[in-house]
């Protein structure tokens, strides 16, 4: 157990680091456009949004809709537009140390499933690190490829977040899989 909490503690890091070179340095992970017009739109927003929160348009209370109501939203969302907002009507810091603490648990709980994994794994050092590389690979489809079904975002935002888990997960996978003790089977088969 030891070896596989210092192998977590070392790929959260390395999870940590990339994350950092790849936003700001590489840019991986963009995809977001300016927002026309944005003096604008962001004083309609502050005069029309009072409260932090996720906002859908066109919006309606899904949990008790009715016939007549649900086919006047599915009318508005056909003839758009269609959008969500993710909004906080105060300003903040883009990066906080309570942020960066979260992003590091984020990843460490990231590395520490990854370590457990690779430790479950009887296989050679560059198949356990393909398993893990495939862990970057399944947050795309089941998190990322919903948000790009869904809500549309946009297809290059959508390729950037897959390259940055797969690759990101590959990084912290050579390391995991070079820490984490060999399988006894493993073991076996050396000698």
């Amino acid at each position: 157990m030891k070896r596989i909490l210092i192998a977590a503690i070392t790929g959260s890091l390395i999870l940590f680091f990339w994350g950092a070179l790849s936003h700001m340095v590489l840019f991986i992970g963009s995809g977001f456009t300016p927002l026309p017009n944005e003096g604008k739109i962001i004083s309609e927003l502050k005069h029309s949004i009072p409260e932090k929160g996720l906002y859908l348009f066109p919006g309606g209370d899904f949990r008790n809709r009715n016939t007549i109501e649900a086919s006047a939203w599915e009318k508005k969302f056909r003839t758009g537009p269609v959008g969500f907002i993710v909004y906080r009507p105060v300003g903040g810091e883009p990066l906080s140390p309570r942020k960066l603490f979260t992003q590091l648990i984020s990843n460490f709980l990231s590395a520490l499933i990854a370590s457990i994994i690779a430790s479950l794994v009887f296989a050679l050092y560059w198949k356990r690190v393909f398993a893990i590389t495939l862990l970057g690979a399944i947050s795309c489809t089941s998190v990322s490829m919903i948000y790009y079904n869904w809500y549309e975002f946009p297809t290059a935002f959508f390729l950037a977040q897959c390259i940055d888990q797969v690759a990101g997960s590959f990084l912290a996978g050579l390391l995991i899989a070079r820490m984490i003790p060999k399988p006894a089977t493993e073991v076996i088969k050396s000698k």
